[in-house]
């Protein structure tokens, strides 16, 4: 698979390493479906012949071909992982708390991207972004609450929070980042239409930021096209979202 330059320039403020990241071209579609493909059969033809081995007596022409299968499999996988490294970094900056550590939370976001690449499924033909952006959130969703009841223990201060228990404030925390989450695995998921679907569901649903719902007919002079056809696609792309929300797990009202 040939690789195509898709760069993006970097956030201001970023450490030099954490910058770095952004070097690194977005893969397609069609170049992560490629690149899982290859790291699971090369998993897959080590099994194989990890299991067709004499464990009294393995020889050591098929032990070199077994380590070589691993190591490639390990290389493909690493290369997965730094090609979406800046996913973490663009994710953990919109998650941070007054209190928080940038690079813990990068940290933990960094572990949340590890385990989904080895549980992605690439037959069903999503973007691993968007598994990997409602994986990550999810992580955050259950480690940031609990990071701030820890750390509320050891506040000083007459700050509006000890207005509120520690429960109470995660509860807090948890409904405003849960809303949050929602929206950005939306707009991620939205992606996976063209862009005439994801127009019209962005107009239809007020997605953009400041913007409110508009009518099929208001969507439709928008476009040029009948408040019909507008129905008509946004139906469509209605039933895109659903299957894509299925096939991943994704619990967003309005999906059901």
């Amino acid at each position: 698979v040939e690789r195509k330059a898709s760069r993006t320039k970097a956030p201001p403020g970023l450490p030099h390493y954490l910058a770095s990241l952004y070097t690194v071209p977005l893969l397609t579609r069609e170049e992560e479906q490629y690149y899982f493909r290859k790291m699971n059969y090369l998993k897959f033809k080590a099994v194989q012949l990890r299991e067709s081995l004499d464990p009294r007596k393995p020889r050591a022409k098929e032990l070199d071909a077994l380590e070589t299968l691993v190591e490639q499999a390990v290389q493909v996988k690493n290369f997965l992982i730094r090609s979406n490294l800046r996913l973490v970094v663009s994710i953990a900056k919109k998650h941070m708390t007054p209190t928080a550590n940038f690079f813990e939370m990068v940290s933990d976001g960094n572990m949340s991207l590890f385990r989904a690449i080895e549980k992605f499924d690439y037959t069903k033909g999503n973007k691993f972004s968007t598994y990997a952006t409602w994986a990550i959130m999810k992580n955050y969703a259950r480690s940031i609450p609990t990071e701030l009841t820890r750390r509320d223990r050891f506040r000083t201060g007459t700050e509006d929070v000890f207005m509120f228990s520690p429960e109470e404030r995660g509860s807090q925390y948890e409904a405003e980042s849960n809303n949050a989450q929602q929206h950005q695995v939306i707009m991620s998921i939205l992606d996976q239409l063209d862009e005439r679907e994801r127009n019209i569901i962005v107009h239809r649903y007020g997605l953009e930021r400041g913007s409110e719902p508009e009518t099929l007919e208001q969507v439709g002079t928008r476009l040029g096209v009948t408040k019909e056809r507008i129905r008509q696609i946004e139906s469509r792309a209605m039933q895109k979202l659903r299957k894509i929300a299925v096939d991943e797990k994704l619990d967003i009202p309005g999906l059901e």
